[in-house]
């Protein structure tokens, strides 16, 4: 038993050994850059080796002063020539190995386009050699996200060649694998020329609800709503192409001389107009978040009624793709609300626990639990608070004849 346990053993061991020497000559063979001279090396180790073996092994097992003599000589000079063989390939691979900490080794970077003739072409006003330029790139790079946004931008901001800078953008969003952001980026860039180099506000508004259309249901798609519900109109957009003469209104002569000083309304300051205004907007666009909270700061400073107020930011709250940080901010907003307008410390305290509950380790549910924190204080400092009642002075004092003295 002990006998089989042994050479189960041994051919186990032998059997790792070559996996290992199997493995090693494999990593050699593939890492080597001069395959050629990796097999002579191998040739001249496997004839000194079978030296080794057919010749001064059995001259060492006999172990007489020829093999003293004649033997141990032969042995070292094999040995030597083993050092010849591999020393300096083993020193290179192992100074290589140390050099990949210090300067990433020796493998070839990710070929990136290289677009600084395109740019030193754009800089001299050659446009359409830098169009080649931008060509020749995306021949080898036809997926590259930023070659494709700059072939747009030369085509549409420098060549005015409007119809082929939609047709880049289109094809590039056409592609599978970009990022849900890039090609929100690319649509966006399109309508900014649609309405800053054509004044077409139809086109840019198809280009914004495209986005709707390839990422609904995204923070991308989120944007591309307020953007469209802060388009600029058709007829401002005339205007500024058309550049009308501006007529400046003339001043009133003898201002000075007037018995009363005409008051100067600024436009749209009723704020009966202006809530007219902001939800007539909102029944266009329901989405429309700069407008909403606008909407609820005037209910809460003009008219006093910050349950109307809270309302409104509570829509705004209630939204699915609102980014974070506007959610905090208007949590912060209603909370301000509920203590200022309606004294509703509890309501307040609520408001600022879901802050919290948002991300509890985020440096807004530290500065929400701080707030926290003082609401007793800011309590107690409302109830307390009274009004100091000033007394009338008389408006003839100073023309009396006895002032009174102090003592």
């Amino acid at each position: 038993m002990m006998r089989l346990l042994k050479i189960l053993v041994f051919v186990v061991a032998w059997l790792g050994f070559l996996a290992a020497a199997v493995w090693a000559v494999r990593r050699i063979w593939e890492h080597s850059e001069d395959r050629s001279a990796l097999v002579r090396r191998w040739l001249y180790t496997a004839a000194v080796l079978a030296f080794i073996v057919l010749v001064l092994g059995p001259m060492f097992q006999r172990w007489d002063a020829v093999s003293a003599w004649v033997g141990v000589p032969f042995a070292a000079v094999a040995g030597l020539i083993l050092a010849l063989i591999w020393v300096p390939s083993l020193t290179e691979s192992l100074g290589r190995w140390v050099g990949t900490l210090y300067d990433g080794g020796s493998v070839a970077p990710d070929p990136e386009p290289f677009f600084s003739i395109v740019e030193a072409r754009r800089k001299q006003g050659r446009y359409e050699e830098a169009q080649a330029a931008v060509r020749e790139q995306l021949a080898r790079f036809p997926d590259h996200f930023r070659g494709q946004m700059l072939l747009a931008e030369i085509q549409a901001e420098d060549l005015r060649n409007l119809p082929a800078a939609r047709a880049t953008i289109e094809a590039c969003v056409s592609q599978p694998g970009h990022a849900p952001k890039n090609i929100a980026f690319a649509l966006l860039r399109l309508a900014e020329w649609h309405l800053k180099l054509a004044g077409d506000r139809a086109a840019a508004q198809v280009a914004l609800e495209r986005i709707e259309q390839l990422l609904p249901g995204t923070p991308e798609a989120h944007l591309a709503r307020q953007r469209l519900a802060h388009l600029t109109p058709q007829s401002m957009l005339q205007e500024a192409r058309e550049r009308p003469r501006l007529e400046v209104p003339r001043a009133v002569e003898r201002l000075g001389l007037l018995g009363e000083t005409p008051k100067i309304v600024p436009r749209g300051s009723d704020p009966h107009e202006r809530v007219e205004r902001l939800v007539a907007q909102l029944d266009r666009f329901p989405e429309d978040n700069q407008t909403r909270e606008e909407l609820a700061l005037l209910y809460r400073e003009e008219f006093q009624r910050p349950d109307l107020a809270a309302e409104q930011l509570e829509q705004l709250i209630a939204q699915p793709q609102a980014p974070p940080a506007q959610i905090v901010r208007w949590l912060n907003l209603l909370a301000d609300v509920h203590l200022d307008g309606a004294g509703d410390f509890e309501a307040a305290r609520r408001v600022l626990r879901r802050v919290v509950d948002l991300d509890p380790s985020s440096p807004a549910a530290a500065q929400a639990l701080r707030r926290l924190a003082l609401l007793p204080r800011q309590m107690a400092a409302k109830k307390q608070s009274q009004v100091l009642k000033l007394g009338s002075a008389d408006p003839r004092m100073g023309l009396k004849a006895d002032p009174p003295q102090r003592a």
